[in-house]
């Protein structure tokens, strides 16, 4: 197997987020295998960037805690080869049962098919109130 066929396999996409954020599930392994080591995740809100896979995949166990129905369905990408913009819409149900959307943006940027920096743009403060809850990590 060529170098080419493994890193091919292993890049992170759109796909690969789409997929993930339809059925997040983060008791496999697998799913933090695109995410590298080093990575440094943006959210909005937090003083202080996420840094190294095992505090970013706990940033995202904390979330689904928080809003354990969250699905993220992808409206549009744009990819420079290193640079992902994916534009989503959240999908999640309110404190009070109600069903919540809203919209938000990561440039994740990848090297060698990894994940290595996630800026995630959204209005964390009318999520927030929508869902009746905090997401604080």
């Amino acid at each position: 197997m060529t170098e080419q066929t493994v890193t091919a396999r292993q890049a992170f996409t759109a796909e690969t987020f789409a997929a993930f954020w339809a059925k997040p599930d983060l008791t496999n392994a697998a799913a933090a295998e695109p995410i590298a080591e080093d990575v440094v995740g943006y959210w909005p809100g937090e003083e202080e960037p996420v840094r190294g896979r095992r505090s970013y995949v706990d940033a995202l166990k904390t979330l689904l805690e928080r809003v354990p129905d969250l699905t993220l369905s992808v409206a549009e990408t744009a990819d420079n080869g290193e640079d992902l913009f994916i534009r989503w819409i959240a999908h999640a149900t309110g404190a009070g049962g109600n069903r919540v959307e809203h919209t938000g943006v990561d440039r994740i940027k990848v090297r060698d098919g990894k994940v290595v920096e996630n800026r995630i743009f959204f209005d964390r403060s009318e999520f927030e109130r929508k869902l009746g809850r905090s997401l604080s990590l």
